[in-house]
């Protein structure tokens, strides 16, 4: 069984993988060529996903300076599909301060009393 490696787009990272998962993901890509121009690795299309772009995953992973540029809608297309890129993603505090200022305790109720 001969093996094969192929490059990340992102990272520069070559994985070396067997005749039949190279045939697997030749298949998903539609041609060989495709392949070499569109493959992820995992590291890097798990950072895409959490909004980071190419330069701050690069930096992130270590990855050389001299890698050539990819284009941020190909980036998008391959890691998202059809979905949109979520941005940022806003948390809610709200419960956070009912949890906080449980008056459970005398001694803390008339801390919190005297604080306020």
């Amino acid at each position: 069984m001969m093996a094969k490696k192929i490059v990340c787009i992102v990272t520069g990272r070559s994985l070396t993988i067997t005749d039949s998962y190279y045939q697997k993901k030749i298949d998903k890509a539609g041609s060989e060529e495709d392949l070499i121009k569109t493959y992820i690795c995992k590291e890097a299309k798990k950072l895409l996903k959490l909004g980071n772009n190419v330069k701050k995953v690069r930096e992130i992973l270590d990855c050389d300076s001299d890698l050539p540029e990819v284009d941020e809608e190909i980036i998008t297309e391959l890691v998202f599909g059809n979905k949109k890129r979520k941005n940022n993603i806003v948390t809610d505090f709200t419960s956070l301060t009912s949890i906080t200022h449980n008056e459970t305790d005398i001694e803390v109720k008339r801390f919190i009393k005297k604080i306020l």
